[in-house]
């Protein structure tokens, strides 16, 4: 399109300057002040008329051509001007798609990330399975038969619940501990004893996993909320091995501190609620 304008204006210009030529030429040929060659005398009145009628249409073919000239010089502008407008839409859709590119590659990366972690948590899982192993070297073996045959048991005074696959045997921690310290109460021996008379009776192959729990308020106290459970968990597992004769490679211990309360921390009923040891027994099977 700018090119046709260009020559368009091009052809203009050159029709411009034939009729300046032109009108240069027929200037100087009926100057006044020279004869035409061969006469002795001035043009006739009609011959005057006739030049400056040829001479005024070809000022008007000029003008008309100069107006058409800057009517396309316009134009022109115009186009350059649509030009430079395109030009920086371009250059912006451009800017927008390097931006696209760079974010889709940063996600492709992250999506790669996400799916290598996944695929070595899952490998770390199955190695964790195919080969777990308790202290003292005893293995722990999934056990479909065990599973079928964990039965539920009953405790006077304690909350036995089935929990998925696993029992629960909750004791309030208050009951075993003086409040806010690892130091056994006196009713303390006589409900471990049960218990392990219990898990002696049913449960004599099962892993068991005993939980400590703190009552839930967390916040800056949660350190030492971990490090009461801890305590209080050793003592759990200490006098169901001394006393109750249960065997060490059956058991294992977690302090969890305050991180699953059962109820709410508003009320001293429900951090009480809190504050507990739980008896695990999972249907799998020690063996060795």
């Amino acid at each position: 399109m700018n090119f046709a304008l260009h020559r368009r204006r091009r052809t203009i210009l050159a029709w411009s300057c034939a009729l300046a030529a032109v009108l240069l030429a027929a200037g100087c040929q009926n100057n006044p002040f020279q004869q035409p060659a061969g006469t002795a005398g001035a043009l006739s009145p009609g011959q005057s008329a006739a030049l400056q009628s040829d001479q005024q249409k070809l000022t008007a073919q000029m003008a008309d051509l100069n107006r058409r000239l800057g009517q396309m010089d316009g134009n022109n502008a115009d186009l350059h001007k649509q030009i430079a407008d395109r030009d920086r839409q371009l250059n912006a859709s451009q800017e927008q798609v390097t931006i696209l590119q760079k974010q889709l590659g940063e996600a492709g990366a992250k999506w790669q990330e996400a799916l290598t972690a996944r695929k070595d948590a899952e490998q770390k899982l199955k190695a964790q399975q195919a080969s777990t192993q308790f202290k003292g070297g005893a293995a722990i073996t999934a056990n479909s038969s065990a599973r079928q045959s964990l039965s539920m048991i009953s405790l006077p005074g304690l909350d036995v619940r089935q929990d998925g696959e696993v029992i629960r045997i909750e004791i309030p921690s208050d009951r075993l501990f003086v409040p806010g310290t690892a130091q056994p109460t006196g009713t303390s021996s006589m409900i471990l004893d049960e218990i392990a008379n219990a898990i002696a009776r049913n449960y004599p192959r099962q892993r068991i996993v005993l939980e400590a729990h703190g009552d839930g308020t967390g916040g800056a106290n949660a350190i030492t909320s971990h490090s009461l459970t801890a305590s209080q968990v050793q003592s759990v597992f200490q006098q169901l091995v001394t006393r109750g004769r249960v065997p060490a490679r059956q058991l294992s211990m977690l302090a969890l501190g305050d991180n699953h309360p059962l109820a709410a921390v508003t009320s001293p009923e429900g951090r009480a609620k809190n504050r507990r040891v739980e008896v695990v027994i999972y249907p799998d099977t020690i063996e060795g």
